[in-house]
């Protein structure tokens, strides 16, 4: 397979940029999010109501931030601090990108593509919100 052909195939061609409904005069946000690095999965779009999002789609950024890597309970803070109309940006999963973030953190990229960078900023987000074992244990051991 030509190198042209698998660059038609990457999931980087395909994400999608949308903007998230205010619903009504209640304000609600027109977009539920699941997933999420404390359940081992990329957050996903699990309702949508209008805004030419998907259920399923795996959410890469909302408003600018990178929300690859981060708990559930994270993905929701940055959905509800972001200022209105909030920008996102999703792609459907497939073969290289699937939910699984385990699965997407095992394998081997050449260092530099647009896999290893992605890779880069989900262990980033990992480490920011993870409490290694032995600093638990030391804290353990203090109290």
């Amino acid at each position: 397979m030509s190198k042209t052909a698998l660059k038609k195939q990457h999931w980087r061609s395909h994400v999608q940029d949308s903007f998230i409904p205010l619903l009504g005069s209640s304000g609600e946000l027109g977009i539920a999010v699941g997933g999420g690095a404390d359940y081992g999965e990329f957050p996903f779009v699990t309702s949508a109501l209008g805004g030419g999002l998907t259920v399923g789609d795996i959410v890469l950024e909302i408003g600018g931030t990178p929300v690859l890597g981060m708990t559930l309970g994270d993905v929701r803070g940055v959905l509800n601090s972001c200022p209105h109309p909030i920008r996102i940006k999703t792609v459907s999963p497939g073969f290289t990108l699937c939910k699984d973030l385990r699965l997407y953190l095992s394998k081997c990229f050449t260092p530099g593509s647009v896999d290893s960078q992605l890779q880069q900023v989900i262990r980033e987000n990992l480490y920011l919100r993870a409490l290694p074992c032995v600093r638990a244990q030391y804290y353990k051991s203090c109290l």
